[in-house]
This record gives structure tokens, C-alpha cells and sequence, in this order.
């Protein structure tokens, strides 16, 4: 009998052993992957994989990964124009793991435009960085007699009713470049809103427009094909790259300027000791020849803006495109 007892007790000793060592093992599991998930951030972007926006956000992904020695990992929710992502952003107030790479459509102009649109640009959101802007260029049909903005204005005028403009969508920047360009012209043009740079381009270079804005980096393909001509950037300065191009505002329209920007922030609610981290961080990754180079592939150029000035340029935009919207009246079709 006592034998059959210590066997049992060494048996139960055993398995309470066992159970004890799971128990711990489990622990340990379950404490580093609580440290994997403080070692991982999302950075979402409300556009697909390919676009501009989405291909340098990957590259600071990988930058800030090796940069921080945490996972930053892209999230892709398009929609909207970027403002789902947005939207989505807004809800993680406080969370310390999301960032947001957006495009200033979505950040200053879907606000104004769209009821739908469920966030607060400067309530919702701890500006980080400004890192670049991507002036447009005022495109044509290269079969159309014009070589220059006053030669633009001087065949319209005397085709009324016979020009339509493209962009890739209402409210887009493209839309309200060419709109603010009517407005300061005084001429008559149709707008043709398609989904995407890629058609309205296309649409431009078969004929069934006659103009458009649209960035460097999506029209250099036809211009370079001889399909479509750039009389003009939206820019109050040349590109460097692009120094035979004039600007519009040289061109008879002074004081034009309509460049869209990208930036990164985070929730509303992170400490600002947090925003800094990631600010230090990008400061280092900006100067590099290798992001200088891909932000000239994107056709974009430098735009780069600390939090606390992040934060005052954002507070001139937004009032700056209210009335921008306001005079050129656009509104949600």
C-alpha cells in the first residue's frame, strides 16, 4: 500500500511539475509577443500598392524599421480619395503603434468637400513631418495649335464651348488647379472627372479632352511619347529638373500656386516625446541620396517641415482651402 502510494504521489508531483513548467513557459510566450506587438507599427495609407504615396511610404518603412529597430509595416486602405484610411487613423487616438502617410487631398480638401468624411484634420491627428510636395504640370493635346499659357487662353477664347478638361476625380487637386485656373482666366471649360490619373491622361493624349493638370512623374511617359505637351507648373517656383518649363504664375497668372504635399502623423493623443522619437528618426533618413532620388522618380521635390512647423502649416491650409473651395465653387458631385 504505501508503495502504490508513493508511486501515485511521485506521479501527481510529476504532472503538477509539468503543469507548473507550461505555466511558465506560457507566460514567457505570452510576454514576448507582448513585447513583439510594442515592437511593431503600422503606417496606414489610404491608396493602393503602386502609387506614388504608397512607394515612398514603403521606403520610409523599411528606413525607420532599421533606423528605430522596430517592424514598421504598411497597411494599405484605400478608399475615398485617402480619407477611409483617415478615418481609421482617427479612431486609434492615442496609439502609439499607428501612424498615418498621407496625401494633403485627403488631409485638407475631402474635409471641406464631403460630409461623409468622419475626422477633424487638426483635432484628430499629431503632425510629424511634411516630407514632399509634387507640383502639376498643365498639360495639352499635342495636335492642338498652343505652346504657352497666353496661347491656351488665345485659342479657347476663340473656341468657345469646345474645351474639356480632365482629372482624376471631383475635388482632386488636378480639379481645383484647373479650376482656380478658369476662374483667374475667365474662360469657359467642361470638367471631365475620370477615376485615376492613368485614364484622364489617357483621355488627354487620345483627344477627348483638350487639357488637364497632372503630376510630373504620371505625365512623363506621354510627354515623353510626344502625345501631350506641358505648357506650364502649378508651382510659385521652377522645378529644377524641369527649368524650361515656366511656371503658371510667370505664364500671366501671379501669385498661382497649387502644389499637393505628403505628410506623416500620427493619432491624436500620442506624447509628444513619441512624435519627436519618430521626427529624429526621419530627419537622418531624409538626408540621404537615396530618398533624395526617389522622391525626384515620384516627381516630387523636398517639402520637409518639422512637428511644431507641420503643425502651423497645416493651420494656414486648412482655412487657405475653405476659401480656395469657396471661391472657385466647387462642391461634391
Amino acid at each position: 500500500m504505501k508503495v502504490r502510494f508513493l508511486f501515485v504521489w511521485i506521479a501527481a508531483s510529476m504532472g503538477l511539475l509539468s503543469i507548473g513548467m507550461f505555466g511558465q513557459a506560457e507566460a514567457q510566450t505570452q510576454t514576448q509577443a507582448g513585447d513583439a506587438s510594442q515592437r511593431s507599427s503600422r503606417i496606414v495609407i489610404g491608396y493602393p500598392p503602386g502609387q506614388s504615396v504608397d512607394t515612398v511610404g514603403r521606403y520610409l518603412a523599411s528606413a525607420l524599421s532599421r533606423k528605430l529597430d522596430r517592424n514598421f509595416f504598411v497597411e494599405n486602405v484605400p478608399g475615398q480619395s485617402g480619407s477611409i484610411a483617415l478615418g481609421n487613423v482617427a479612431r486609434s487616438a492615442g496609439d502609439l503603434n499607428t501612424l498615418t502617410f498621407s496625401a494633403s487631398s485627403a488631409l485638407v480638401i475631402n474635409p471641406i468637400l464631403f460630409k461623409a468624411v468622419r475626422y477633424n484634420t487638426l483635432k484628430n491627428f499629431e503632425p510629424v513631418a511634411t516630407l514632399y510636395d509634387t507640383p502639376l504640370l498643365l498639360l495639352v493635346n499635342s495636335r492642338l495649335p498652343i505652346d504657352s499659357v497666353e496661347s491656351l487662353v488665345s485659342y479657347a477664347n476663340s473656341h468657345p464651348g469646345e474645351i474639356s478638361f480632365s482629372s482624376p476625380g471631383v475635388g482632386s487637386v488636378s480639379h481645383l488647379a484647373m479650376t482656380e485656373f478658369i476662374r483667374r482666366t475667365r474662360l469657359k471649360f467642361v470638367h471631365v472627372p475620370y477615376q485615376g490619373a492613368a485614364p484622364s491622361l489617357t483621355a488627354l493624349a487620345a483627344g477627348q479632352v483638350q487639357v488637364t493638370f497632372e503630376g510630373v512623374a504620371a505625365a512623363t511617359p506621354l510627354l515623353q511619347g510626344g502625345r501631350i505637351k506641358a505648357l506650364a507648373i502649378s508651382s510659385a517656383k521652377r522645378l529644377p529638373k524641369l527649368e524650361s518649363i515656366p511656371t503658371v504664375a510667370e505664364s500671366g497668372l501671379p501669385g498661382f500656386d497649387v502644389v499637393p504635399w505628403v505628410g506623416l502623423l500620427t493619432p491624436s493623443g500620442v506624447a509628444p516625446d513619441k512624435v519627436a522619437e519618430i521626427w529624429n528618426a526621419m530627419q537622418a533618413i531624409l538626408l540621404t541620396d537615396e530618398y533624395t532620388a526617389l522622391i525626384e522618380q515620384v516627381g516630387g521635390r523636398q517639402a520637409v517641415r518639422s512637428p511644431s512647423e507641420f503643425r502651423k502649416f497645416l493651420e494656414a491650409e486648412v482655412p487657405r482651402w475653405q476659401e480656395f473651395i469657396k471661391v472657385s465653387g466647387v462642391t461634391a458631385e
